[in-house]
């Protein structure tokens, strides 16, 4: 009788409990991506914005205005040396050549964000939708998550828990991305996600007043700092990488054959072919440098299965390659 007592009490406990996501940065299961990883191998080379008011309900105040637009360009700046988009502001970045959807995140986005000194599991973050698009004219969003309390507005100097949100440009703080995988936006005629032309970065209105509020993709109130009524209110966008970039990422075989990797997969052992062999460094998915050797063969058996990508410094030329660790 008492374990089926449990179990009932377990059923009524709210799904937010229950839902929870990755964590901040500097916690064990974090996806954040640190600026200088090597992942990133392009960054936005266009953006236009379009403000918005530094509060929805008192237009007349005026809108945002803080950062120019070249501001989101290139690598993140930090704290300062962004661009703020006011309530419902959107920004659309561009690239020297398009995003392609690979295994794994295809490119991430940088907000100013800081941590909480009161609670250190919370985090000041201004949120924001991600929508892509391959021809400039129609944009499919990432289906973004909140779990975060409605019951009270978090205020201006409000935080969030990033492991209570999911697929919003701000869920990591200053220098670290959120990464975006193309694979999680609904397939679409009108959408080539081998051809990703435009990032739209459009601020969430976090105002629980039903009049204004924005909701996420299962139909939740989304609660951020609101109002920031002040020049530099909304979303502050910083930089978008590219991770997957026809351009530059991974030179296709025929163009250096000359520098292969097999098997990959991989369980254990990785082999390099390669003439006048230098240098071999594997990193993860956040830029950290996990193994290095000048040798041919790589033991991989002690790295966690996912996502890596490897350096090749051979005859002259540097190499990046992606291979999966089962």
């Amino acid at each position: 009788m008492i374990k089926r007592i449990c179990i009932w009490m377990l059923a009524m406990v709210p799904v937010a409990l229950w839902a929870q996501f990755a964590p901040a940065q500097d916690k064990p299961g974090t996806t954040a991506m640190h600026a200088d990883s090597s992942a990133f191998v392009a960054w936005a080379t266009g953006c236009k914005v379009e403000r918005g008011p530094m509060r929805i309900d008192k237009p007349e105040n005026g809108l945002a205005s803080y950062g120019a637009d070249s501001l989101a360009l290139g690598m993140p700046g930090g704290t300062y040396d962004v661009v703020s988009l006011g309530d419902g502001g959107f920004a659309v970045l561009t690239f020297a050549s398009p995003i392609y959807n690979g295994p794994g995140p295809d490119f991430a986005v940088f907000e100013n964000g800081f941590a909480n000194a009161m609670n250190p599991d919370t985090w000041a973050l201004e949120l924001a939708f991600v929508e892509v698009s391959s021809d400039g004219l129609n944009f499919f969003r990432f289906p973004a998550v909140s779990y975060v309390q409605t019951e009270t507005q978090l205020g201006n100097a409000g935080s969030i828990d990033p492991s209570q949100i999911h697929n919003f440009a701000s869920k990591y703080g200053a220098f670290y991305g959120t990464p975006f995988d193309l694979d999680e936006v609904e397939d679409n005629d009108l959408l080539d996600k081998n051809k990703i032309t435009h990032v739209r970065i459009v601020d969430v209105v976090g105002n629980i007043d039903p009049e204004y509020a924005n909701t996420d993709s299962e139909g939740h109130v989304i609660n951020d700092p609101w109002p920031t009524g002040f020049a530099s209110s909304g979303m502050d966008l910083d930089a978008v990488g590219v991770i997957h970039d026809l351009a530059h990422f991974d030179v296709p075989e025929n163009v250096a054959d000359d520098i292969t990797l097999y098997p990959n997969p991989v369980k254990d052992r990785l082999n390099v072919k390669a003439e006048s062999l230098q240098t071999v460094e594997v990193y993860n998915l956040m830029g950290q440098m996990v193994l290095s050797t000048t040798t041919a063969t790589i033991d991989m058996g002690s790295l966690n299965q996912g996502i890596y990508f490897v350096r090749i410094a051979a005859d002259g030329k540097t190499v990046t390659k992606r291979i999966v660790k089962q």
